[in-house]
């Protein structure tokens, strides 16, 4: 049987891992490798990471009953916590739990649904309570391609995790996104009020375990309460569909330094090498890009120049020539011979070839690293 918990959770508080970590400490059956699904970035009601979790379990009779009690008593009661945020101004959602029990598991297409766009709630199964029920559906129904694995550790006091550990995984063959290269900050410990003292993430489950094990006990992190390897779609690229191509037609600067690509395409400004790369393009230049649709905008996450060119007036005497006015010709500024208007077209020197993407504190959970290929 398949069993999926989601929105617990809310922005200050709060934590849907740990709370399906202590359910499946709980759980009077045996159970497989615990899944932590990313889901659409964009969805309504998410919080910071939007993930879901799922497991298969091997129940025995009187698990229904079972659950029945165990959500009324720890789960149910979580319903209704809100907080504000002071980094985002869409609206913030109170939490509306929700668990569900396949015999099988769902149709992968509600994964599909739940990963690219908003979807609602599925039937069948078994489920109990809120809209939270629509991310452990999808993450039930997810089959596991492109994995990596999440160890993650809950905190008994103040977060603080080993500097010293954190250089020893970092330089880990096998773990990702640890620490921004640029910034040197560490990427696996969250800022908000939860639970969670780190997340560490890695290609394969022996690397996972053991960085969580270097971290757990190295001398300078906090006390930990507990902690779980979790399989995931982490770095799955699974959000994203096929690369689009278009001509530049329009660019604009906004306030804070995002480009705006022909009123629906936009690069912002932490987007590293993307948002410099928007920042170079002409009109006319030929892009291929990819992203997420959100309220009529694509936001970039890939961006690759196929094709860019400059216009300018022919050379004579050494000089640009200029024009005379409109439909009065091109004037040599020194030998002052006269020509037809006319523009020369070459090719620009591309500053960056091929795709470029955010740098590592600014990509998506669900974003790919160009350097692990397709």
């Amino acid at each position: 049987m398949w069993l999926g918990l989601d929105d617990t959770d809310h922005l200050e508080g709060g934590c849907t891992t740990f709370e399906f970590h202590k359910l499946l400490e709980a759980l009077p059956c045996s159970h497989g490798e615990p899944r932590l699904v990313r889901l659409w970035p964009f969805a309504a009601r998410r919080t910071r990471g939007n993930a879901a979790l799922s497991v298969e379990i091997h129940p025995e009779e009187g698990i229904v009953e079972w659950l029945d009690d165990y959500w009324d008593d720890h789960i149910a009661p979580l319903a209704g916590t809100v907080s504000s945020s002071n980094h985002n101004e869409r609206d913030q959602h109170p939490a509306d739990p929700g668990m569900v029990l396949f015999d099988k598991q769902p149709d992968e297409e509600h994964y599909w649904n739940a990963v690219r766009g908003e979807t609602s709630f599925i039937e069948g199964g078994i489920q109990w309570g809120g809209h939270g029920r629509i991310g452990a559906a999808a993450a039930c129904a997810w089959r596991e391609n492109n994995v990596t694995w999440e160890g993650i550790a809950w905190r008994d006091g103040e977060r603080i995790v080993s500097e010293q550990a954190l250089t020893e995984v970092d330089s880990m063959g096998g773990t990702f996104l640890c620490r921004d290269p640029r910034t040197k900050r560490g990427l696996i410990a969250p800022r908000g009020a939860c639970p969670v003292m780190f997340g560490v993430r890695a290609r394969d489950l022996l690397t996972a375990q053991k960085a969580a094990k270097i971290l757990i006990e190295a001398e300078g992190t906090g006390k930990i309460s507990a902690h779980r390897i979790f399989v995931t779609n982490q770095a799955s690229g699974d959000h994203l569909q096929s690369e689009m191509e278009t001509v530049v037609n329009d660019l604009r600067e906004m306030k804070g330094g995002h480009i705006e690509i022909n009123n629906s395409i936009l690069a912002f400004k932490q987007g590293g090498e993307v948002n410099t790369i928007a920042q170079w393009l002409n009109v006319g230049d030929k892009i291929q890009f990819n992203g997420l649709l959100f309220e009529g905008m694509w936001h970039l996450e890939l961006l690759k120049v196929l094709e860019s060119t400059s216009r300018e007036r022919p050379l004579c005497c050494g000089k640009r020539m200029k024009s005379m006015g409109s439909s009065q010709g091109i004037r040599c500024s020194v030998c002052k011979s006269i020509m037809e208007d006319t523009w020369t077209q070459t090719d620009r020197e591309i500053p960056i070839t091929g795709w470029v993407e955010p740098p590592s504190d600014s990509r998506r959970h669900l974003a790919r690293p160009l350097d692990w290929g397709a």
